[in-house]
């Protein structure tokens, strides 16, 4: 357990390798591990290499030369280890693969303290200049924060992308903070906690992603997704995957971005319980509710990941992965920290007879990998 002053949640002042263009892919991946082992406090143990790849840029390249190239972004908090299972199946499939580090990830929370969503924007800039005369297509697969930074990118530039692939892109988030997320100027200077819309003091449980949030981070989400309300519709074909009960992110407000557009070859993959009885052939709806496997539907965080993750996986390292083959008294689905907490008082006092926890994997994700194949004409 750490203290809500320690040195995770201060700015380490980290200048991210983002700026030089030229930069070749290899060595911006030997510089942002650089910096994550410089950076991260939780090093001290025998894990140290391993902790320091998951938060790590990487590269995937498949044994014959790629016509095709995916650049993937993970979402605000996460590292691109949320992104590793989309980017060995691609590789499987002949896709030369390249996830980046988003400015403020993979070291300590305190680096979002003075982020900016065009730090992120020039981070995809720099993924996307090192594909230059690597293949002939590329496409940018994103989630979360990372589907909305590939959506803005495409409206500004369209001659070098193919395609975007959208996992429950953050065009709203569900919190009252997220319009109103910049006040903390007027008291953070005086008092730090005033930054902070949530410090975690258990926040190294998860050394793939952080669980503490600066308001400020919540802003540029905000701005980034203001932004893109603000630009034309894109002319580029989408395919967009989301959760209905998503608590992150409004599926709404992407399922509306979606029925806007008029590419004929935009499709959507819905999980849901609750569908419209009217079918429409740019929607293939898929049930999250797994009764068998005490899955009630499907999280935020569940999407990208494969049951085989070494992290969140079935069998994975995470304390509060999904262990669904255990026989125990747990439902597994979307749940907020209140919803755990309140249903595991009612637990003790034996008004339930389960524990809420949020699932860590997509049980569906051999289908959503189809669905992106097919999206990239792999089949």
């Amino acid at each position: 357990m750490y203290h809500t002053q320690s040195g995770l949640f201060k700015d380490p002042q980290i200048q991210h390798p983002i700026y030089d263009l030229n930069l070749n892919f290899t060595d911006y991946i030997t510089e942002c591990k650089t910096l994550i082992s410089q950076h991260r406090l939780d090093l001290n143990t025998a894990h140290a290499e391993h902790i320091i790849t998951a938060n790590a840029p990487f590269e995937l390249r498949p044994e014959q030369p790629a016509k095709c190239g995916a650049l993937l972004i993970h979402g605000l908090l996460d590292s691109p280890l949320t992104m590793q299972d989309i980017g060995l199946q691609l590789q499987g499939q002949g896709v030369l693969t390249r996830a980046i580090l988003l400015p403020g990830h993979g070291t300590v929370p305190g680096d979002l303290l003075n982020v900016d969503y065009h730090q992120w924007l020039q981070a995809v800039r720099y993924g996307i200049a090192t594909f230059s005369q690597e293949v002939d297509q590329l496409f940018l697969i994103g989630y979360s924060t990372g589907a909305s930074l590939a959506l803005y990118h495409s409206l500004q530039e369209t001659d070098r992308i193919a395609g975007i692939v959208l996992l429950a892109p953050a065009l709203k988030i569900n919190s009252v903070f997220a319009g109103i997320s910049n006040w903390y100027k007027a008291l953070s200077w005086a008092w730090p906690r005033a930054a902070w819309l949530y410090q975690d003091p258990n926040e190294t449980l998860d050394y793939a992603k952080y669980s503490s949030i600066p308001f400020k981070a919540v802003y540029q989400v905000h701005r980034l997704a203001a932004a893109i309300k603000k630009e034309k519709p894109s002319c580029l074909p989408l395919l967009f995957a989301l959760a209905q009960n998503d608590n992150t992110v409004c599926s709404r407000a992407a399922l509306d971005y979606f029925q806007q557009q008029k590419n004929p070859k935009n499709h959507l993959v819905l999980y849901g319980n609750k569908f419209d009885t009217a079918i429409n052939p740019r929607i293939t709806q898929r049930h999250t509710s797994y009764p068998l496997l005490r899955i009630r539907d499907f999280s935020h965080l569940a999407l990208p990941i494969s049951p085989q993750n070494s992290h969140y996986g079935e069998n994975g390292d995470y304390p509060l992965t999904s262990l669904i083959q255990k026989e125990d008294h747990t439902i597994y689905g979307e749940f907020t920290p209140n919803q755990i907490h309140f249903n595991e008082w009612l637990f003790k006092l034996k008004l339930s007879s389960h524990h809420y926890q949020r699932l860590t994997f997509n049980p569906d994700f051999d289908f959503l990998i189809k669905m992106i194949g097919q999206f990239l004409n792999l089949s």
